[in-house]
């Protein structure tokens, strides 16, 4: 995405969930004028579509980060992620042996 863009809809979805609880009240107000459907209904889908707007931010903010950081950094980054997925697969292995040896016990 283009870094403008990119700081330009960051910049809006902060801006936007600031005030999670007006921005849930107004949509939730919003979504009973426009449907006909109950508030509740509204302010539901006013919280699912903050929380989105939180991660869709999050994923930005790292992708904009990532684009700053020095190659070096990332593959040190990736290794070290590819460590840690090695290691929690022993430890599945590990875990699946100890419940089958407990199962096997009378």
């Amino acid at each position: 995405m283009n870094p403008k863009l990119n700081f330009l809809l960051r910049t809006l979805l902060a801006v936007a969930v600031q005030d999670r609880e007006a921005f849930v009240e107004k949509f939730g107000r919003i979504w009973e004028d426009y449907t006909g459907g109950d508030a509740e209904t509204g302010k539901q889908k006013g919280e699912h579509l903050a929380e989105s707007m939180d991660n869709l931010r999050a994923e930005l903010q790292l992708e904009a980060a990532a684009r700053k950081m020095p190659e070096r950094d990332k593959r040190e980054i990736l290794n070290a992620i590819q460590r840690l997925e090695s290691q929690i697969e022993e430890l599945g292995r590990k875990m699946e042996t100890v419940r089958k040896t407990e199962r096997e016990k009378p």
